[in-house]
């Protein structure tokens, strides 16, 4: 899911590049396939978040087809240099393979993408094809000072919320961010903070609900009615759901969770006595819930007052300008050998 509003500013230098490599050799044919892990347009995109320059020394974390590292090498040309790395030897070796025949200036090695690939740093520039459960603190250590690295991340404790950030890292070895409402796969499973409670529905465990809360009955209950709840049509436009999600998440209004059911992805909040969310300060009453998910709007009935609080906070997000994520504020935490991305409202 891209968000129709995400605006990566970039120059020409990427379109000259998709121009002079071919993208149909590096997707290759039936026996030789490989399933992008985004769309060539989205590659463009991220690439563009880059900025790439003549002579930069690029890292590529995840080589897929090896289309994206090619781009690079191309612009980046003979004073550059470009490397990609996949734990994939199989990938690899057919990248390496399409570089040499094509006379594209990438190097491709087979290792931990984790680690990075510290015996060619540092780098002006690091891309990864994917979504961490947070960024490893090797990616960080091997950004030249002034480098950008592109990748996903968790922008968020609560599980459902990653999107991709560009990371700067200034002269002082300060971290500066903006994140973008655009996707990659995420790499492996995040562990579930403390702080959070995740449920699941008894008859389909794909669907969950989470939220900071502990009060487990009220959390399973509340996941029923964003199941089973009454429906309208989600009132946004279109591709304005990851943007709202995300001031939401940045806002973080009492009685906050995410969720997946039948309807979709889903942002929402509860309310219910005080110990359900450990938030909500409402009455002693039956839990009620107001969700969006990218084509509906959830709630408990038509007239619940979570409901009204949750359409007053779009009608507050709307009064200040409707903002993208890319124009919300972003944090970058150091916690130990790893790198969390956040919103901050």
């Amino acid at each position: 899911m891209i968000s129709t509003r995400s605006t990566i500013a970039g120059t020409d230098a990427v379109a000259n590049a998709a121009a002079a490599v071919p993208h149909a050799i590096y997707l290759g044919t039936e026996g030789d396939a490989v399933e992008p892990v985004v769309s060539r347009s989205a590659t463009w995109r991220h690439l563009r978040a880059l900025d790439l320059e003549a002579d930069m020394r690029v890292l590529m974390v995840g080589t897929g087809s090896g289309y994206a590292a090619a781009l690079a090498a191309h612009i980046v040309g003979p004073g550059g240099h470009v490397l990609t790395v996949d734990p994939s030897q199989t990938l690899t070796r057919r990248a390496g393979t399409l570089f040499a025949a094509h006379g594209h200036r990438a190097v491709a090695a087979t290792g931990d993408p984790v680690a990075g690939h510290p015996g060619r740093g540092p780098y002006d520039r690091i891309m990864v094809h994917g979504t961490p459960a947070s960024v490893p603190a090797a990616w960080i250590d091997q950004l030249a000072r002034h480098g950008v690295l592109v990748t996903g991340a968790p922008i968020s404790d609560l599980p459902g919320a990653h999107a991709v950030a560009r990371i700067t890292k200034t002269p002082g070895d300060r971290l500066a961010a903006t994140v973008h409402a655009e996707r990659y796969p995420l790499m492996e499973r995040p562990a579930v903070a403390p702080h959070v409670m995740v449920v699941t529905a008894a008859d389909a465990p794909r669907y969950w609900l989470a939220s900071t809360g502990d009060d487990r009955q009220t959390a399973t209950d509340c996941l029923k009615i964003a199941r089973t709840g009454t429906q309208e049509v989600w009132p946004g436009g279109p591709g304005e759901f990851l943007d709202l999600k995300h001031w939401l998440l940045a806002r973080r209004p009492r009685g906050l969770f995410t969720a997946v059911t039948e309807h979709g992805e889903g942002i929402g909040i509860g309310d219910r006595a005080p110990s359900s969310f450990g938030l909500a300060t409402r009455s002693d009453g039956p839990p009620e819930i107001a969700m969006i998910t990218p084509a509906s709007f959830m709630s408990s009935h038509p007239l619940s007052p979570t409901r009204a609080r949750l359409l007053d906070l779009i009608a507050d997000w709307r009064a200040e300008g409707a903002r993208a994520t890319h124009e919300l504020d972003a944090i970058v935490l150091h916690d130990g050998d790893a790198y969390h991305v956040r919103l901050d409202d």
